[in-house]
């Protein structure tokens, strides 16, 4: 499997591979994407939540050029602020990071880049599959893991849980086998959240992460409903 951090996997699996378009629902990619480098960073032991606010742990670089950009933005911010924020922050650089997942993607061979424009002015480029092997990896996995008693990977449970947050369950599974499985991916995360190899913080961090996604997306989701009628 080509080395994919948890934001990587999380874009790469809400690609339709034939048309290289986005097939997730409003501001799932959004704040997804900021939850999942915020996961990523807690699993690498970069970042702990200490008193409700986040906190830089480590002095180490990464070598993980995405990870590291974000990690820098925490480490120079003039004070210690909240998820919250940060997950607002972080998504409001979307289209930056999605840009820059794209790239990577294309450069290890596994997306491409089709240049189209809109009404003739407005890029509308698709970044279609080139190389499914990766993918087809990762959701056989994903599959295994929601439909038999296979116990996931500290990442696999983070990724099971963002794809179930930012309800992309059906997008991801497909729309039978996660109706079949709901259950099952309920048990499957409850089972690993009680898990005595999951250190404190991490399970922490987790669940504020993820209980904090579902306020800022239900948030932005009902601002943009209220500014539209």
């Amino acid at each position: 499997m080509i080395d994919l951090n948890l934001a990587d996997k999380m874009l790469l699996l809400a690609l339709d591979d034939e048309k290289g378009t986005f097939v997730s629902g409003p501001f799932a990619l959004t704040y997804g994407l900021a939850g999942a480098i915020l996961l990523e960073l807690s699993l690498k032991e970069s970042i702990k939540i200490v008193n409700k606010k986040v906190v830089v742990n480590s002095s180490e670089r990464l070598d993980d050029v995405l990870l590291e950009r974000y990690l820098e933005l925490l480490r120079t911010s003039k004070k210690e602020r909240s998820l919250k924020y940060w997950i607002e922050k972080l998504g409001n650089k979307e289209r930056a990071i999605k840009k820059e997942i794209l790239d990577k993607l294309i450069l290890k061979g596994i997306l491409v880049k089709r240049e189209q424009k809109f009404l003739w002015v407005f890029n509308n480029d698709k970044f279609p599959t080139v190389n499914a092997k990766p993918e087809h990896v990762l959701r056989k996995r994903l599959y295994e893991l929601i439909e038999s008693n296979t116990k996931p990977t500290l990442e696999e449970l983070m990724l099971i849980s963002l794809i179930d947050t930012c309800d992309l369950n059906k997008t991801v599974y497909g729309k039978d086998r996660a109706k079949r499985c709901k259950d099952n991916i309920k048990r499957v995360i409850a089972d690993a959240k009680n898990s005595l190899v999951i250190s404190t913080t991490i399970k922490e961090v987790h669940d504020v992460i993820l209980t904090m996604l579902v306020v800022v997306m239900t948030s932005s989701i009902a601002a943009t409903t209220a500014a539209s009628s």
